[in-house]
């Protein structure tokens, strides 16, 4: 493959991207908003409440967060200087606009307005603007993609929020700023200096965009003193205001809290807000569990809500996220939306995409879209780490909750119904299975034998690993859905197996798979079931498992430009798995269940 030259490349990354904005289609253009004590508000002075999620991973790459093997590449740095030294730079400036041109398109913003959202934010790098071998210069190319994001969000009635999450020299040693292991924006006048400037021209390109709801002036600046903080802020406050009257200018807190401003209405200081990103449940607040969330929401969030009403301005939660089904995932974060918009902030959910190895949502999602699993990934999945002591229908596999199947081709074909489980080593597995029907949605018809257990007709033992003890008319303990008799997996340390039987679908047909199953007392962090519908029969002593998720075997250490191009082009094509039960708790009118009372301790 010929590569273009840069400047082609430049030229044609500002003029012939199918996706620029103004291929976008017109909408009524948003109306400017503005800070009115602590709410949000439009020209007419309504509060507009903003709800909405990050484009992590866009404009600012971080490693986790990518579909594609990425050992010995910490961060975005790392990534850029492995594809310079292997192709050069100009072929590595290729692949980054390939990426930036294919992992956000017309079609997000669509998905993301699906989810009842009207607002992004949008985390850049420092580096997307201005070259660090050229400070204080911008590049021939520097507003391409965040006009294209802010042209792409107002098409859909959507407000950005424009977020500095890699500032020069870096605010954090955290590689989410740009460049691992490296905090060195405070200890150089020059670093700050450079972020000051670059607000500047920012304030100059986006002043009168009615879309632009904000300015979030520095991700997460949790290792700078309060005194040297305050002093960037007010710094490129003042920049931004000589450049941009009118925007609003959100002022980062530390982890303590954002009081060290001091009274910024005393200083002259207008049009203000300021951001806090709250995550109970992850690094070292607190452990993942729906307790954890209930403590927050019923009282550190308020706390938290009474600072904010003595500042007397308004707040963006830039971040936020339940992530796990067993801490309450989606109907928990439904529930912090609320919260938050009580108190009428704006929140910005991480994130809108997250592309894993395995792909597929499993036991909760970072964001409201992923890459698919593999092929022949399972329908329905549980384990003991995400949810142990499951009990009840397939569809709410705490895992996977795929109860639907179309058979691909045409005419009748065999497939194979497997129900898989296991325990790692040192482990018990104990689970039972029961009332699995396969039934055709246009026909009704049922294609599994002896879905209710009661004896083996039509199924047949297999084992990867170990041994696994399969009874079929287990009465003592069906799942809950169940009649009982039902199937009873159980085995002690490591295992890996379970029963599978053929059965013949119609090639084009939908059918419903459904059945309950049950943790009955397999060890914590130790089992799973599953359950699988694949062309391909369990061969005993192999095991059986999902092809790997597209794009997951791209290694940007060895894999050719060509692999790596292709990759990146086919994000923009991918079919995503959608988190489709937050999808429901944000756009739903039902209100989530109350929680439940902390449990009385013994000196209650």
């Amino acid at each position: 493959m010929s590569i273009r030259p840069a400047a082609l490349a430049i030229a044609c990354a500002i003029l012939c991207f199918p996706f620029a904005p103004s291929a976008a289609r017109a909408a009524p253009p948003l109306p400017l908003l503005h800070a009115q004590g602590t709410k949000w508000v439009d020209e007419k002075g309504d509060p507009v409440l903003l709800k909405g999620c990050n484009l992590g991973n866009w404009l600012m790459q971080e490693m986790w967060m990518h579909g594609f093997r990425t050992e010995g590449i910490p961060d975005q740095y790392a990534l850029e200087e492995v594809l310079a030294r292997r192709f050069g730079e100009a072929a590595r400036d290729t692949l980054m606009r390939t990426y930036r041109d294919h992992y956000i398109t017309a079609r997000d913003f669509t998905t993301i307005k699906s989810f009842g959202m009207n607002v992004v934010r949008i985390p850049f790098w420092h580096r997307l603007l201005e070259d660090d071998a050229h400070p204080f210069q911008l590049k021939p190319d520097a507003w391409v993609y965040l006009d294209r994001a802010i042209g792409l969000a107002e098409a859909e009635g959507i407000y950005a929020i424009l977020d500095l999450h890699g500032a020069p020299g870096s605010q954090n040693p955290w590689q989410h700023s740009g460049r691992e292991n490296r905090n060195e924006l405070w200890g150089s006048d020059e670093n700050r200096r450079r972020t000051v400037w670059l607000w500047q021209q920012i304030a100059r390109r986006y002043r009168g965009r009615t879309a632009v709801a904000g300015y979030d002036l520095l991700n997460e600046p949790y290792f700078a003193g309060e005194a040297e903080l305050r002093e960037l802020a007010f710094a490129t406050y003042d920049a931004i205001r000589a450049a941009d009257p009118d925007h609003i200018v959100i002022l980062p807190a530390l982890p303590g809290g954002f009081e060290f401003y001091g009274d910024l209405k005393a200083r002259g200081m207008t049009n203000v807000a300021v951001t806090m990103h709250f995550y109970p449940g992850f690094f070292g607040w607190g452990e993942p569990t729906i307790e954890t969330h209930r403590d927050w929401l019923t009282k550190g969030a308020y706390e938290w809500r009474d600072r904010v009403e003595a500042a007397g301005v308004p707040a963006l939660v830039g971040e936020m996220n339940v992530v796990l089904k067993k801490a309450g995932g989606a109907e928990m974060m439904r529930r912090a939306f609320d919260t938050y918009a009580s108190f009428g902030w704006a929140t910005t959910l991480w994130s809108y995409k997250v592309l894993s190895r395995e792909g597929g949502i499993g036991g909760g999602s970072w964001g409201l879209v992923t890459n698919p699993p593999g092929e022949g990934a399972p329908l329905v999945k549980a384990d003991t780490w995400n949810c142990p002591g499951w009990d009840g229908p397939f569809a709410e596999g705490c895992v996977s909750d795929g109860t639907g199947f179309t058979a691909p081709g045409a005419g009748p074909a065999t497939f194979h119904l497997v129900l898989k489980a296991g325990a790692i080593a040192g482990g018990k597995l104990d689970v039972a299975f029961d009332e699995i029907l396969l039934t055709d949605r246009a026909t009704g018809a049922n294609a599994v034998r002896s879905g209710s257990f009661g004896a083996s007709d039509g199924w047949r033992e297999w084992r990867h690993a170990g041994s696994i003890s399969a009874d079929c008319a287990y009465a003592a303990g069906a799942p809950s859905g169940g009649a009982g008799p039902a199937l009873r997996l159980t085995a002690e340390g490591y295992a890996n197996g379970g029963v599978y039987q053929p059965v013949t679908l119609e090639g084009g047909h939908a059918y419903a798979l459904s059945g309950a199953f049950r943790d009955i007392g397999s060890s914590r962090d130790a089992a799973w079931a599953e359950v699988y519908l694949r062309p391909d029969p369990p061969v005993e002593g192999q095991d059986y498992r999902p092809q790997p998720a597209p794009g997951s075997t791209v290694d940007p250490n060895t894999s050719s430009f060509e692999e790596i191009q292709r990759y990146f082009e086919s994000l923009s094509k991918m079919d995503y798995a959608v988190y489709e039960d937050l999808r429901r708790w944000l756009t739903t009118t039902d209100s989530p269940r109350p929680l439940a009372p902390p449990a009385a301790g013994p000196d209650s």
